[in-house]
This record gives C-alpha cells, sequence and structure tokens, in this order.
C-alpha cells in the first residue's frame, strides 16, 4: 500500500512539473533590438552615459505571468570606461574569473548569443560571471583598449 502511495505521489509530482515546464515556456517573449537608448534605458535605468558607446543591444521583455520570474534578458556590445566597468560589475554583482568551468559557461552562452556578441576567442577578454550557481549575468571585457582608452564590453543576462 505505502509503495502504491509513493509511486502515485511520483507520478503526481513528474506530472506537476512536466506541466510546470511548459507554462513556463509558453510565457510571451517580444524581442526588442535596434533603440539602443531605449533598451539601454530598460536594463540599467538611466540614459547611456556620454562616456559609454552603444554598438549593439538586444533586450528579451517576459509577459507578467503568475508564478513565473519574468525578468528581462538581455545582450549589449558597449564601449566604455574601466569606472563604468567596475560600477557596473559591483551593482550586478559580477566577480572576474577565469578556469575551465568559466569559460565552459560563457562559450556555452555565446553560442546562444548574436553574432556580434564577444566574437574573439576567450583569451581576448577579462572575464566576469555573477555569484549565483547558475550564472545569470555575463560580462566579457576586451583585454586590448580602443584608441581612446575605453574598453569593448559584451554584456549579457539570461
Amino acid at each position: 500500500m505505502i509503495l502504491l502511495r509513493s509511486a502515485t505521489f511520483l507520478l503526481m509530482a513528474a506530472g506537476f512539473l512536466c506541466g510546470c515546464r511548459s507554462y513556463v515556456d509558453s510565457t510571451h517573449a517580444e524581442v526588442l533590438e535596434g533603440d539602443h537608448g531605449v533598451n539601454y534605458g530598460r536594463v540599467f535605468g538611466a540614459p547611456v552615459p556620454s562616456e559609454v558607446t552603444v554598438v549593439n543591444s538586444m533586450v528579451v521583455v517576459y509577459s507578467f505571468r503568475p508564478g513565473v520570474v519574468t525578468t528581462d534578458d538581455f545582450e549589449f556590445e558597449l564601449i566604455a570606461p574601466r569606472e563604468w566597468i567596475r560600477k557596473t560589475a559591483k551593482s550586478f554583482h559580477l566577480y572576474v574569473g577565469s578556469g575551465e568551468f568559466m569559460e565552459r559557461e560563457l562559450d556555452s552562452r555565446r553560442e546562444k548569443a548574436r553574432s556580434w556578441y564577444a566574437p574573439g576567442p576567450l583569451s581576448k577578454y577579462e572575464l566576469y560571471r555573477d555569484a549565483t550557481s547558475v550564472g545569470y549575468g555575463h560580462m566579457l571585457v576586451l583585454k586590448e583598449p580602443e584608441v581612446d582608452g575605453r574598453q569593448r564590453v559584451f554584456f549579457s543576462k539570461h
């Protein structure tokens, strides 16, 4: 009898979890591209600073659904000063890292990103990641600065 109850419970739990996944996957998403100023403001909560240039941007906006976390996903290519990079890393809780695990994770991330997102080998970038176990936020900063001293930054959350 206990075995039957356990099996029934496991089947119900599996059905519930499968149903939740399709519920999450069916959440409506809208992709916003082209208006870099609007995309920057949506993610950073402020206009683009004069010392920052947005080269490319893409934001995915999810519709509200009860029980589903619907924060925006995004990808940016920017040219920014070191101070902006430092402040952004701090406000998004990103840390500099290295190693095989981080490189595999970032390569996996780049496979799903836009073609303009961090196109060079990872060895050319400073690698940043958020401190969560999932690693939602990533920032890759090109080590070689631009002519004006700013650096090319690829920043994403997924």
